[in-house]
């Protein structure tokens, strides 16, 4: 459950996972910088999403611009706990469902999807399932004998001259996808803060019209007119009780500003 605090509203974000995020993982094999190992950490921490499996990786974990740690921000844990592993087949061993995606047609595929089919694909599944994303390198992809240890392939399509995306860019568009499915059921709910009752709103007239008559803007003949005005006008703005607090507030440093 996540809690965002606005104005006059506390909105309560109710998550309802289909599937267990820790089921998921992202599997990076052979990643050629360490920077996009980085940046797809933080994509991860964004959806929520922890398990990272990297094949063969670079030195991921320097220091300085150019490790992954530059582009992970709050993601650093990700990253430590990245587990390394020497073949791709290693890595997916306890996977049930293991996706791998590439931006090129080939023509002995015939399971090759778009991403506009992931949620589809995912509502079919007989159960929660484990689930590998894989991703290839940013040079070459996933070579075939990578793709034949899948048993499902993806694609994210592009309109432009440039087809290939980085491969952070890709981690999360996957995962964007995927949360639409695993958290389709999430509700906002919003608890308004509670309207002022007629003591508070009172009082806080009262302390107004003390106020306008100290600096002498209210005056003896026109007070049941300023009156009906006034009162019209806080009426109208359905304060909240924090909202009567926070004028009261104002109005008594007001006050201690006027002479006598």
């Amino acid at each position: 459950m996540l809690i965002f605090l606005n104005k006059n509203e506390i909105s309560i974000l109710i998550i309802n996972k289909t599937n267990d995020s820790n089921n998921v993982s992202i599997v990076l094999v052979s990643p050629e910088h360490p920077n996009n190992v980085g940046a797809a950490a933080r994509a991860m921490n964004n959806m929520g999403i922890s398990d990272l499996r990297l094949v063969n990786p670079c030195e991921f974990l320097n220091s300085g611009a150019d490790g992954s740690k530059t582009l992970a921000v709050h993601s650093h844990s990700i990253l430590e706990n990245a587990k390394v592993f020497t073949s791709l087949k290693e890595a997916i061993l306890d996977k049930e469902i293991i996706i791998g995606t590439t931006n090129r047609i080939r023509g002995h595929h015939k399971q090759l999807k778009s991403i506009w089919e992931l949620d589809s694909f995912l509502l079919n599944l007989n159960s929660p399932n484990k689930i590998a994303f894989v991703f290839g390198r940013e040079t070459s992809g996933l070579s075939n004998q990578e793709i034949n240890l899948c048993n499902h392939i993806i694609s994210i399509p592009t309109f432009g001259q440039n087809n290939s995306l980085n491969l952070s860019q890709a981690v999360m568009i996957i995962l964007y996808e995927f949360s639409k499915f695993n958290y389709k059921n999430t509700e906002l709910k919003t608890i308004e803060d509670p309207i002022a009752n007629s003591n508070h709103i009172e009082k806080l007239k009262d302390n107004l019209f003390l106020i306008l008559k100290k600096i002498e803007y209210i005056k003896n003949g026109n007070e049941d007119k300023k009156w009906g005005v006034f009162s019209k006008l806080i009426s109208d703005k359905k304060l909240t009780t924090k909202e009567v607090d926070i004028i009261q507030g104002v109005l008594s440093k007001i006050k201690n500003l006027i002479p006598g």
